[in-house]
Formats: C-alpha cells, structure tokens, sequence
C-alpha cells in the first residue's frame, strides 16, 4: 500500500488479506498502523498488520517483486489495457508459482500517481456504477483478494506455462540507463523525458520480461553507449584539427 492515511483502512486491509490467505503486508510511507484503531480493525489478524514491513519508496517497496499489479479506479494516458480482476487473477497464480508478485494499491484520495503506475506490469480496475465509481480502499483490496482465491481452485489455472521473471530492481535499473544514455543520445525530448520512457515501459510490461532478457537489453543499451561516446570523440578530435588549423592573427 502506498502511502495509506487511515489506520481503519490498514487494519481493514489486513483482515481482507487474511481472509483470502494473503499474509504479506509492505507499506510505505504509512500513518501510524499500530494503534488500537487499526487492531480492532484487523480483528484477530493482528499478525499480518504488525508484521507489516515499512519502506520509504514504492521503488524499495517492490524492489525483489518480479510481477506488479497495480489497482487504479481510471484510464489516461499512461493507464491503458486495464485488466478485471478475474482476469488478473488467472494471469499472476501461474506466475505465482515461481515468481513473487506484488498487488499495489495508492493512497485514499488520489490512488497510485503515475510514479508508481510505471513500476507496474499491468493495471486493474474494478468495474463500478458511474452514479459512485470510487470504492473504499479495504473494499478495493477485499474484491482484489477475493478473486484471487477464488481462482485458486481453479486446477487448470496452475496447468499454465511459467516463467522466471525479472525482478522489479533488475528492470527499474535497466529503465535507469536507457534513460541516462537515450537522453545524452538526444532521443529523448528534453522537455519532457518520461513520456517516452513511459512508452518504453508500458512495450516491455507486455512482455514479461526474465533476467536473460534484461541482461540482452541492457546489454544492446550499453554497445549504443559506447558506439555514441565513439562519434562523440571523433567529432572533438575533428574540433581540435579545425582549431590547429586556424591561422594565428
């Protein structure tokens, strides 16, 4: 959970949890989840709520995570393909079986902000009236959960191919240099740089990328790196014949 303001809906959340044999609870930046408020909410999983684990950023949150699932209430520009969560669920247990997959949920009033939308591998929503579409934060993780066991019963769902994934650092560290060398190769627009590099993600969240295909890409990145500082040098080579060449005055 990113950032939660009420105790209520952390206690809430653990009890959810629980309920659908969900037991790992990581938080970041949280109000206080200790107090008498959030237990009660919690009622009897207390387990889940105080063994929760506090982290600083989304990044570090997600950090050993191979597969991201985050949960958005809206489209936009960035938050396309949305899945249901009967749909998401089909899709992580297989990955489940290899993989640590993590389930993110935003703040109350604002949900996930587009930082925390680019570390995810897809996006759900829960489909609502229009009268009300906004959903309580608890009721949000209980429907997510909810659906997820219900499709571990399902025998045919763990008859899927799996793979090993990447982790969330490994990726977030390869967006990291192809950022830093697209930009000083001037393909990125100054102005504004994550729009590419948004694009860039949402291409290879498609494609659940493994730790081979990390290192390939990174790989590709780092001989375009190398070819770029090439020409650079070339053309401060060319700079300094031109300025020997000059005749004094």
């Amino acid at each position: 959970m990113s950032e939660p303001k009420g105790p209520l809906n952390v206690g809430s959340t653990a009890r959810a949890m629980n309920n659908a044999g969900i037991r790992e609870l990581a938080l970041v930046n949280p109000c206080e989840f200790t107090g008498e408020e959030a237990r009660k909410m919690a009622s009897g999983c207390n387990e889940t709520l105080l063994g929760a684990k506090v982290f600083g950023s989304t990044a570090e949150a997600l950090a050993s995570a191979s597969y991201v699932v985050g949960l958005t209430c809206r489209g936009g520009k960035y938050r396309t393909n949305l899945m249901r969560p009967d749909e998401m669920a089909r899709t992580i247990l297989p990955l489940a079986t290899k993989n640590r997959v993590a389930l993110l949920f935003g703040t109350e009033k604002s949900g996930l902000s587009n930082e925390d939308v680019a570390l995810c591998d897809t996006l759900v929503t829960i489909p609502t009236s229009p009268i009300n579409p906004s959903l309580n934060l608890s009721q949000a993780v209980l429907l997510v959960c909810y659906e997820i066991f219900k499709a571990s019963d399902s025998a045919d769902i763990y008859e899927q191919p799996y793979k090993v994934l990447a982790t969330s650092e490994a990726k977030e560290q390869m967006y990291e240099h192809m950022e830093d060398v697209f930009g000083r190769i001037g393909y990125l627009n100054p102005q504004n740089p994550g729009h590419i590099m948004m694009v860039v993600r949402s291409i290879f969240a498609r494609t659940e990328l493994e730790d081979r295909d990390v290192r390939v890409l990174r790989g590709m990145v780092g001989k375009i790196d190398c070819y770029a500082k090439w020409i650079e040098r070339g053309k401060g080579k060319r700079r300094g014949n031109r300025s020997d060449d000059t005749p004094d005055t």
